[in-house]
Formats: C-alpha cells, sequence, structure tokens
C-alpha cells in the first residue's frame, strides 16, 4: 500500500514540474489568495475571499499559514492548493483500496493523478482546491465510519464537512446530492438493527444540520453574496453545443487544448493514431462511469463498492445535467463546471475494477490515462518543449519584473491594467507598487482603488496576452485632455505614466 501511494505522489510531483518551475506565472485570481494572506499575517482579517462572498477565506487563511513558515512566494503560492490535491489522492486510494484492494485502488486513482487542464488549472492555482478537498474528507469519513471505534462521531463529522465546502466554494453546491446519497448510503452499511441504523441517521442529519445552519448565519451576519446562477432549459441548445464540441472533450481528454501567448488557447490536432486513442480512452471513461451507476442493481458486488460507483456516476450527471441547464456556461473555460466527473471517476469505475480485475482493468485505462497524460502536458504550453519543462517562458516573470524596476524608478506607486494583469502584476511586485483593475466592477479590493486615487502619479499597463490590451485608446483619451503622459515599452510590455 505504501509503495503504491508513494509511486502516486511522486507522479503527481513530476507531471507537475512545469508549472512548479514556472510558478511566477501565477494568474490575478490565484494572486488575489496570495495578496490576503499577506494581509492577514499583517492583521487583516475577513470570513470571504476579497471580492468573492461566495468563497470562503480558508485558502487565503492556510496560505498565509505557509506564507509564515516557508515565505511569501508564488511557489509557496502553488504549493498550498497541490498540497490539498495531494490529500484527495491519498484519501481516494485509502477509500478506494479498502474497498477493491491496493493494486485496483491504485490503477483506479490515476485519472486524478494525470489530470486534463481543467482539473490541473484547480490544482495549481488557488482558490478552488481545498473546498473540493474537503468534501473529500467528508467522503472519508463517512466511508469508513461503520468500521471505526467511534462510528457517530465520524458520521457527524463526515456530514458536517458537505456545508463546510459550500462555504469555502459555492462551486460545490453541484455535489451536494450526490455527497448526500453517498452519506445515506453509508449509513445502511451492514444495518445493525433498527436502534443502531437509527443513530447512524441521526448523527448524521446532526452533523449535516449544524453545518447547514452555521453556513447560513455566517452567510447573513458577514457579508456573503448571493449566487447569480440559475437553472432553466432556455440555454439547453447553446449549452448542448458547448458541452459537445469544446468542454466536454477537454475533460474527457480528446480535445487538447494549448495555451500560447494570448488568453484563449488553440485547440491541438493530434496525430490520427493518438486521436483513436483518445476517443477509445474516453469511451471506455464513461463506460465505466456508467457501469458505476448501473451496479446499484447487482447484488454480487459488494455493498462498499456499489455506493461508491453510485457516488461517482451521480457526481457525472449532476455535472452535465447542471452544466446543460446552468446560466454560468459562457465558453471554452466552462469546462471547470465539469472537471468534478474526473475527480470522482475513481470511485466510478470501482464497481468496473472488481469485475474485470487487475490486468484488464489496467489495459481498459491505459488508453484514458496516456490521452489525459499528454494532453495535461501539452496544456502546459509555453512552459514544457516536447518532453521536458522549460524555464525561459513567462512563468520565469522576468519581464514582469523589469517593468516593476522602471515603475519604481519612476516614483510609481499605484497604476491599473486589465484584471489578468492587475493583481498577477500587484502579487509580484509585492504591491509596489499596486495595480487595480481598469473596470471598477472587477476590483477584489477597494483600499488599492484608494491608493490609486490618491497618487499623484499611475501606470498603465498593457500586455499582449490580454486580448482587451489596446493602450492607443486610452493614449488618446490622454491626448484629448491634454494630460501629462510618458509612453514606454518596457520587456514587451506597454506601459502610460500619467502625472495628474
Amino acid at each position: 500500500m505504501l509503495a503504491g501511494l508513494w509511486l502516486l505522489l511522486v507522479a503527481t510531483l513530476l507531471f507537475r514540474l512545469p508549472a512548479l518551475l514556472n510558478a511566477r506565472g501565477v494568474h490575478s485570481d490565484a494572486a488575489v489568495v496570495g495578496l490576503q494572506a499577506r494581509h492577514m499575517l499583517q492583521g487583516e482579517g475577513s470570513w470571504f475571499l476579497w471580492g468573492a462572498g461566495y468563497q470562503g477565506s480558508f485558502d487565503a487563511l492556510i496560505t498565509a499559514l505557509a506564507f509564515q513558515v516557508a515565505g511569501s512566494s508564488p511557489l509557496v503560492l502553488m504549493l498550498v492548493p497541490l498540497a490539498g490535491h495531494v490529500l484527495v489522492e491519498v484519501l481516494t486510494f485509502d477509500i478506494l483500496q479498502k474497498r477493491v484492494g491496493a493494486a485496483l485502488g491504485l490503477v483506479a486513482t490515476l485519472p486524478v493523478v494525470f489530470t486534463p487542464q481543467a482539473i490541473s488549472a484547480v490544482v495549481l492555482y488557488a482558490p478552488r482546491q481545498w473546498s473540493i478537498t474537503c468534501i473529500f474528507v467528508g467522503l472519508w469519513l463517512l466511508d469508513g465510519a461503520a468500521a471505526s471505534e467511534r462510528p457517530l462521531r465520524r458520521y457527524a463529522l463526515g456530514a458536517l464537512m458537505g456545508p463546510l465546502a459550500l462555504y469555502l466554494d459555492l462551486y460545490t453546491l453541484q455535489l451536494m446530492p450526490a455527497f448526500g446519497i453517498f452519506a445515506l448510503a453509508c449509513c445502511v452499511d451492514a444495518w445493525p438493527g433498527l436502534a443502531g441504523g437509527a443513530r447512524r441517521l441521526a448523527a448524521t442529519v446532526a452533523g449535516g444540520a449544524v453545518g447547514w445552519l452555521s453556513l447560513q448565519w455566517l452567510r447573513q451576519h458577514a457579508g456573503a453574496s448571493a449566487s447569480t446562477t440559475h437553472l432553466s432549459l432556455e440555454p439547453l441548445e447553446r449549452n448542448a453545443r458547448l458541452l459537445w464540441d469544446t468542454c466536454l472533450p477537454w475533460v474527457l481528454g480528446y480535445g487538447v487544448y494549448v495555451p500560447g501567448h494570448h488568453l484563449y488557447p488553440d485547440r491541438w490536432e493530434a496525430p490520427l493514431p493518438f486521436a483513436l486513442v483518445q476517443k477509445v480512452g474516453a469511451g471506455l471513461l464513461v463506460l465505466g462511469i456508467i457501469v458505476g451507476g448501473l451496479s446499484l442493481f447487482f447484488r454480487r458486488l459488494p455493498w462498499g463498492a456499489r455506493r461508491l460507483g453510485l457516488l461517482g456516476a451521480a457526481v457525472s450527471g449532476a455535472a452535465v445535467g447542471g452544466f446543460l441547464v446552468s446560466s454560468m456556461p459562457a465558453d471554452m473555460w466552462s469546462a471547470r463546471y465539469l472537471a468534478p466527473i474526473v475527480w470522482f471517476a475513481p470511485f466510478a469505475l470501482a464497481p468496473a475494477a472488481l469485475w474485470l480485475r487487475t490486468r484488464r482493468f489496467t489495459w481498459a485505462m491505459t488508453p484514458y490515462v496516456l490521452s489525459a497524460a499528454v494532453g495535461g502536458w501539452l496544456s502546459y504550453g509555453l512552459y514544457v518543449d516536447g518532453p521536458l519543462p522549460r524555464l525561459d517562458a513567462r512563468g520565469v516573470a522576468q519581464e514582469e519584473m523589469e517593468v516593476a524596476r522602471v515603475l519604481r524608478e519612476k516614483g510609481v506607486t499605484a497604476g491599473g491594467a486589465h484584471y489578468w494583469l492587475a493583481y498577477r502584476l500587484t502579487f509580484l511586485f509585492e504591491e509596489n507598487p499596486v495595480l487595480i483593475p481598469l473596470e471598477p466592477a472587477e476590483d477584489r479590493y477597494p483600499p488599492y482603488r484608494e491608493a490609486f486615487d490618491r497618487a499623484k502619479k499611475v501606470a498603465f499597463v498593457f500586455h499582449p496576452s490580454e486580448p482587451r490590451a489596446q493602450p492607443e485608446y486610452l493614449e488618446s483619451f490622454l491626448r484629448s485632455i491634454h494630460a501629462r503622459y510618458e509612453r514606454l515599452e518596457v520587456a514587451g510590455f506597454t506601459v502610460l505614466i500619467h502625472t495628474r
């Protein structure tokens, strides 16, 4: 067991080496977590993430603790969510090895080791991973509750993890139906008579109720924002096209998108032999998930494996169904709403693993794992050169630090950029200077805008990687009002310095 677990962990780190070596390529969403973590170390607290009342501040809190121990760096910021993913792998493997054996559990866990970009983006960049980890902690507690010395405590704590995950990120709302079904399924595991079953059920309901009531109180009294999503049949046709043409292929490994110098990556056209491997792998994975759902009716399999199959299939069904009728899917990045298919695939595959046994199951999993590994590696884009990671890409941030040097020499303490540059650069610049989004609606931390409004000299920073980067419009406006400004070209960035 330990040897297999170490193998999984080593593979996890090696597979994500390109991103780790280029950790300074942090994007603004993750940078906000790092910035808030720095402010927490200065005594500034908040129940929710800056500018996102639907996400708790737990990610910022544990990042602050990590910064306190290892320093405030982009690498540490990346290692925090990666640690949460590693815990997911450990818990998944532990659950599976108890239900299907260590060898089958090892193979079934591979889909969360070699992952497409929709999952890798969460694994490496805050702030979503720890909400997913919270769900897996709950599953682990519930699955092993019956065999533990204090089962009622585990049932209660396991159920409590569901509402806690909702506090961390409302993204986990789509997981709640399957989580609840699994919790009830664990209560009937080897039903110990009416009295024992009632106690299990009561402990589970009590844990979930305490968590839910605490969540409601917190959302009412701590400044949470309401979710804007709604479900209807109106976007069904549009979402179905987006699902079939773009997002589902990306998540299932038969569509690979390679990022370059722009915000939206290009689809990689795989050679025909490998394209066949991709399609076969995706088909076998989907078949395994379907078998997981149907296995509920095959009583020859152990109940522990069947309920795992039900869990994985229910999550996949909820992810696809929710995607089709939700108002949230908009573009290729909406593949993140389908990511639970992969996170829970190991559980869905448990019944198929028992049926096929180790050798046949390994062969059946090979096409998907291979296509996911190749696709996930290529999705690092400029961070890789064939089979090797690169160190000369923007992830090293040499250009960004040159911009910081120039701005400091010019006496600039605040500036503006489009969102995906603003907080990324503010984090890399260690808030000297601070940059705010050009659109006030995208502000995550009002004191930054206050600093911008007070500054006598401000800079506007543009880069071609941001598709809205059009400094000519701003420059034209500055000329029209006869403003004093200086235009600089610094390491691929365009900088307009305006003296008020």
